[in-house]
């Protein structure tokens, strides 16, 4: 997300999400494409082309791998809203939503605004509401530095991360989610190709090849899993073990007989409790994590489709490309477009 306005030749790329600039933006004549989350009103007001991430789908993906490890206490670390600070509202409705869509409660935690000098009380009330939840507990913290944040109350309040708490983040910084103790998961957003769209955007405006207002939504990159979620919270220990064969061998050929005969148990067992636990068969978890690292070689390499079905898994290219077109509508090359590395 943009921290700056970029000055782009006859128009202009900004981050609206800045109450200053938008005050500003008014005396300036020329085109603008507006990017970041942004104020509904302000839109209206202005009747400016946007292009911004799809937070909603942030928070969805960030909710879905929490409860994936079999969480049932989810909670949601925030920040103070000020000005046109939408995302901030849209990720914390959205993965409260999500949550109850589970039949589960979402706690909430936003805090007050502090100044950086101000570290340790803000750290005192965050450690106050982490210790009253129940434990474990999966939290989406609103960007990876709140996640920082999150990471050092646990270790000043000795919690286990992720056995006790599991926290994700949101923008993969990966200088800060590695040097994280533990490494912080985090949901990359397309940062990129928002940069990408807005100048395509502009560009096409200056030139008349599109009159009307346009507001274009792009999808997070992929979920980059780190060492803070990486747990299986499930009492039963033949799925527990299931969960952990499949996370470390689903890239390989393996199909659900190989996991029976890890474990020693009949195929109806392993089903039956695979099913009452987690409300997805064994072949669906196993193509989920399949599905998870091709969509993250997509997103961040240049790796040719094959190889990237080789490594995700797939027996062949075809196989993967129909799996995406069932599950999630679109064939791999749209994914890689959407990120920028087509």
């Amino acid at each position: 997300r943009p921290s700056y306005p970029v000055l782009v030749v006859f128009g202009l790329n900004v981050c609206y999400d800045d109450e200053k600039i938008a005050r500003e933006i008014p005396q300036f004549g020329g085109t603008i494409v507006a990017l970041g989350a942004l104020a509904p009103n302000v839109l209206e007001r202005f009747g400016v082309s946007t292009v911004r991430i799809d937070d909603q789908m942030i928070a969805q993906w960030a909710s879905e791998h929490l409860l994936e490890k079999g969480l049932s206490n989810l909670a949601y670390c925030g920040m103070p809203s000020r000005g046109l600070d939408e995302w901030i509202k849209i990720r914390r409705e959205s993965f409260r939503h999500r949550v109850a869509e589970h039949g589960l409660d979402c706690a909430v935690f936003t805090g007050q605004r502090y100044a950086p000098r101000r570290w340790a009380r803000m750290q005192a009330e965050l450690k106050q509401w982490l210790a009253k939840l129940p434990k474990p507990v999966g939290i989406m913290a609103c960007n990876d530095s709140r996640g920082r944040h999150l990471l050092e109350a646990c270790r000043q309040l000795k919690l286990r991360v992720p056995d006790d708490v599991a926290v994700i983040g949101v923008d993969n910084d990966e200088l800060m989610c590695e040097l994280a103790i533990p490494p912080l998961s985090s949901v990359a957003l397309g940062a990129e190709q928002v940069g990408f769209q807005a100048a395509e955007l502009l560009d096409q405006l200056r030139r008349g090849r599109r009159r009307r207002t346009m507001h274009v939504t792009i999808p997070p990159a992929c979920l980059v899993a780190r060492q803070s979620t990486d747990l299986v919270a499930i009492d039963d220990s033949v799925v527990s073990q299931a969960l952990l064969y499949i996370q470390k061998h689903g890239t390989e050929r393996i199909g659900v007989l190989d996991i029976v005969r890890h474990l020693d148990v009949s195929r109806s067992t392993l089903e039956t409790r695979f099913k009452e636990h987690l409300g997805r068969t064994v072949h669906d978890e196993i193509q989920r994590v399949r599905l998870d690292v091709a969509r993250r070689l997509l997103t961040t390499s240049d790796l040719p489709l094959h190889t990237i079905a080789a490594c995700a898994g797939y027996s062949s290219e075809h196989y993967m490309c129909a799996v995406f077109r069932r599950e999630l509508g679109h064939p791999p090359g749209q994914l890689r477009r959407q990120a920028g590395r087509a």
